[in-house]
């Protein structure tokens, strides 16, 4: 599909998804301001802003071109294939079993067996691993990190940028983890698909996963995101929906979705914020890594290379900040502490990667030109019915309103006395959340839930390491 047909197809999607975006919802006044204007200029920057990225993905055996698309399922991924770790982890030891006795290689045998039979008792080959590499193994420790430490203590590790024993060692981390799915997730760069990346408000179904971003609201300034991301050069939208046979609930009814930006071939990845059904970014940690590892696997793929990375926490880290582009009227979640954002950094560009903008200008929904906040611009804000903001609490509007977050995670906006009548300020992450959702903590001090499960979860950090010096 060349670049003038990538923009048609754009331009069907569009339409289409804001046909479904309006199907359930009977807040259609925004919507139905959107013109040919808006939706041609949105298609055709897509189209050449997403060319590198799409370049790439359209490498992947998964690539869906109708969709712009990668689909991924239970097809691309699999549960690990313990004859092939064996194998692999055989040729990795392959030096050392050449160089050692016939005991020794007897207990490297016992050692493999650890990784490459899944079940049975596996005391004897612990043994065997402690025999070798007497600091290598730890009860809580990933078993990835156990054969690593195995091969440091026996000799057999190369770090060298495209070694054998790097391109050896992925495959191997990569197929003990390995683990079949069994939803479709999609990662995308489709223009529709950021214009819907969360649900229309008043949806007759229920509300589900509606936020500041929702297109069909002008309750909020930060919906200009939507097309703000779909404009940029290094971001797309990961999700689920709630049936994907039924195509329109991959544009109004995404049960989870996250932006991530990948630069081709730097080797930084920001995962923002995870968006869920149920909302919030509590307990969902496990979801995000999964989501994660799919997306890393995937790249790495694409780019030939081992996948290998080192994954922080984005807020506060001291390896690069990745900055709103100029212009962008989204709410940039991944600068937040209590949001979860994380950057990885491939290991082969552990010391050439580099920090990269995302979000850009979004278009008016009325003539198309380039805006900063809101769905209009100042000449077509006539459209708006009332400039002031609705309070999400009371629906009285006001000149102020105040963020919070629902019981459901959500980040909603209320009127001053909303916000002192239903929620309670965190004094660590600096956030409102429902009274009965923020506590006294042993210290004193009024947290949130979110901070203390933090704080729990570095305790317990806390503890491990200071029982391994031990």
């Amino acid at each position: 599909m060349n670049i003038e047909e990538k923009i048609e197809k754009n331009k069907q999607n569009i339409w289409q998804a804001l046909d479904d975006y309006r199907a359930h919802t009977s807040s259609t006044e925004v919507l139905d301001d959107i013109t040919d204007d808006f939706v041609n200029r949105l298609a055709r920057d897509n189209a050449y802003a997403k060319m590198e990225l799409r370049q790439l993905f359209r490498t992947s055996p998964v690539w869906n071109e109708e969709l712009d698309a990668l689909v991924i399922n239970g097809t691309r991924t699999h549960n690990p294939d313990y004859e092939r770790i064996r194998k692999l982890a055989s040729d990795i030891l392959a030096p050392a079993y050449e160089a050692c006795d016939k005991e020794k290689r007897g207990l490297l045998n016992q050692a493999i067996n650890f990784f490459a039979i899944p079940k049975g008792e596996k005391g004897a080959y612990v043994r065997a691993i402690q025999t070798l590499a007497p600091k290598a193994y730890a009860s809580h420790k990933k078993r990835s990190r156990i054969f690593r430490a195995l091969c440091d203590e026996l000799g057999v590790s190369d770090d060298t940028a495209g070694s054998d024993f790097q391109r050896l060692y992925a495959q191997f981390a990569d197929e003990l983890s390995a683990k079949k799915i069994d939803f479709k997730f999609f990662v995308s760069l489709n223009p529709a698909h950021f214009l819907t990346m969360s649900n229309p408000k008043d949806d007759k179904r229920g509300c589900t996963l509606t936020s500041c971003h929702s297109l069909n609201s002008v309750s909020y300034s930060y919906n200009n995101g939507c097309s703000g991301y779909a404009r940029d050069n290094y971001s797309f939208i990961a999700f689920v929906a709630a049936d994907p046979s039924i195509p329109e609930t991959l544009n109004n009814r995404k049960t989870m979705r996250q932006i991530f930006a990948y630069k081709p071939g730097n080797g930084l990845l920001l995962q923002s914020r995870l968006y869920k059904t149920v909302g919030g970014t509590y307990g969902v940690q496990t979801e995000s890594k999964i989501y994660r590892d799919l997306v890393q696997r995937e790249i790495s793929q694409l780019e030939q290379v081992p996948n290998l990375w080192q994954t922080y926490n984005y807020f506060n880290n001291t390896h690069c900040t990745i900055s709103a582009g100029s212009g962008f009227g989204g709410y940039p979640d991944w600068m937040y502490q209590n949001f979860g954002a994380k950057i990885s950094i491939r290991q082969d560009m552990a010391d050439s990667y580099e920090p990269f903008y995302i979000g850009t200008y979004g278009l008016c929904i009325c003539c198309g030109n380039e805006i900063g906040n809101h769905l209009y611009c100042e000449d077509c804000g006539d459209e708006v019915d009332d400039d002031s903001s609705r309070c999400d609490s009371c629906d009285e509007f006001y000149d102020d309103t105040y963020p919070v977050y629902n019981s459901e995670g959500i980040e909603i906006y209320v009127c001053a006395n909303c916000r002192d009548r239903y929620y309670a300020y965190c004094s660590e992450c600096g956030e409102y959340y429902p009274k009965d959702e923020v506590i006294t903590a042993d210290d004193g001090e009024r947290i949130c839930n979110h901070c203390l499960e933090r704080r729990k979860n570095n305790a317990t950090e806390d503890k491990a390491d200071k029982e391994m010096v031990a």
